[in-house]
């Protein structure tokens, strides 16, 4: 049966709240009403349905970074419940279970609690709880009912991946639970706000590292040796350009290695022909200037370059 666990204090009020201001671009839905019933001693699971014409389905694709539950003050004890996640499947009694929090210890007033689940566009979410008075929701008093307002019963605990089939209805009701959704630009199923520092790789939720590299050049006849140095492993990639002179140019090439940490990678840079005729044919007292540069993409893809120049000298022989 149900239990109704005091008199509603105040009116019980539907909000479906989307929100996204410049300081943030998280995005809020579902109901901030306020919790009066559930059934006791059944272990079930309600989804919203309807809502008096609003929006029941998640406006934005992301990551649920937390969620909320509002539940009248006369609950002093605590009451389990588990925040779901489904996804219609184009049977209007069949959802199928995508993300799930963990069991949230829920008390009279305002809940709040973090979690991490994916969201996509039109996913739908509502509660779960097998204790001695199951999920809550809001039964509507006559004189604060809005008309439209119906919740799916599901029985049981419907598992992370599995199609669940609503087992009845009821209307004049509503599942009193709010996400907060964060964009999640790497798909790597962290909110970008508050639970990924570096959203623009995957394979980094920490602070982007910054790749540092350290290089030095050493002249030898016929090559130039380049020896990096780097703050992180990263993918180096090492080349140089000296001007011949009348907008002509000789480019080298370094190669690209592998760099570990802590350690000194040697590049060669081979003369060119057209850099060794240039020597060959240039005082001694001369010299040529050949720009190094190092380049290593961080994790985002950005690149950290390493530039320096060496001076090349002539080579040729002085006329007797």
């Amino acid at each position: 049966m149900r239990k109704r666990f005091g008199v509603a204090v105040g009116v019980l009020v539907a909000i479906t709240c989307i929100w996204a201001s410049g300081a943030s671009a998280a995005t809020e839905f579902g109901s901030h009403c306020l919790a009066n019933e559930a059934q006791e001693e059944e272990s079930y699971a309600v989804i919203q349905l309807t809502q008096g014409g609003a929006p029941t389905a998640a406006p934005v694709s992301g990551v649920v970074t937390s969620w909320k539950i509002n539940v009248i003050a006369e609950v002093t004890f605590s009451l389990p419940q588990q925040l779901k996640v489904f996804r219609p499947t184009g049977n209007p009694t069949q959802f199928q279970v995508i993300g799930e929090s963990e069991m949230a210890n829920v008390t009279g007033g305002a809940n709040t609690f973090a979690t991490r689940i994916p969201i996509q566009a039109g996913d739908r979410i509502g509660l779960f709880a097998n204790g001695q008075f199951g999920a809550l929701f809001c039964a509507e008093q006559p004189e604060t009912k809005t008309p439209g307002n119906s919740i799916g019963i599901i029985l049981g605990n419907p598992t992370i991946g599995s199609t669940a089939t609503l087992a009845t209805t009821g209307s004049e009701a509503l599942v009193p639970v709010a996400a907060v959704i964060e964009p999640d630009a790497d798909n790597d199923g962290f909110g970008d706000e508050t639970q990924d520092k570096c959203p623009q790789s995957a394979a980094v939720q920490t602070a982007c590292p910054v790749i540092t590299l350290s290089s030095t050049a050493i002249a030898k006849k016929g090559l130039v040796k380049a020896l990096i140095t780097s703050s992180s492993q990263a993918t180096v990639t090492v080349a140089g350009k000296v001007k011949l002179g009348k907008g002509k140019f000789a480019t080298l090439k370094g190669g690209t290695q592998i760099v570990a940490p802590a350690t000194i990678s040697k590049f060669i840079l081979l003369f060119s022909k057209k850099l060794k005729s240039k020597l060959k044919h240039l005082s001694p007292k001369k010299s040529l200037t050949l720009k190094v540069t190092a380049t290593a993409p961080n994790v985002v893809g950005l690149p950290t370059v390493s530039k320096l120049k060496v001076k090349l000298k002539g080579q040729a022989k002085p006329k007797r």
